[in-house]
């Protein structure tokens, strides 16, 4: 028989298991490096999953079983993304703060070949976003997207729908 998600977290907690640890990365790796690149990160996604199942071990002697593993998991993965995305404004700054060279304008759009998923999602803020790759890529339930991104889930459910809805225009080749 098969252990649960949240039996080998608790393997890895009482025990420091190896090979619950290994067996958790192994199934989560794919969808948490998918879960950044659809976030928007270009270049480091395969290192914000690392430094998510960093996070994890690190916290491993407090995890108790409170929701599914795969919640606990995605909230973590969101903290790690709050973290990168205030290094990376800091840097951002830093960096423009001394460049001469003018700015593309943020309203043009690439040319959309089989309707550019990727680019469809940068046009949305980073809640509206955020709520959309949670529920529509990583298939989280707008409960557990709540609990990750501690917000009530009657703003998850209007963050999700006006998201689909600009998406939608987006998509239909319309101004949103």
């Amino acid at each position: 028989m098969q252990e649960t998600d949240e039996e080998l977290m608790m393997r890895v907690a009482r025990k420091d298991h190896e090979e619950a640890l290994v067996a958790l990365i192994e199934k989560y790796r794919g969808p948490l490096v998918n879960h950044f690149m659809r976030r928007g990160v270009q270049h480091e996604y395969e290192d914000l999953a690392q430094e998510t199942f960093v996070r994890l071990y690190k916290a491993r002697k407090r995890y108790r079983v409170r929701a599914k593993f795969r919640t606990y998991l995605y909230h973590i993965a969101h903290r790690v993304w709050v973290d990168h995305v205030r290094k990376s404004s800091r840097k951002t700054r830093r960096e423009t703060a001394f460049r001469d060279e003018p700015r593309p304008e943020s309203g043009d759009a690439p040319d959309m070949h089989g309707h550019d998923v990727d680019w469809a999602l940068s046009q949305l803020s980073p809640p509206h976003r955020d709520v959309v790759v949670y529920s529509v890529f990583d298939q989280l339930s707008h409960e557990e997207i709540a609990e990750i991104m501690d917000i009530p889930e009657g703003t998850v459910k209007s963050r999700l729908h006006h998201a689909l809805r600009k998406l939608r225009e987006i998509f239909a080749g319309e101004q949103p």
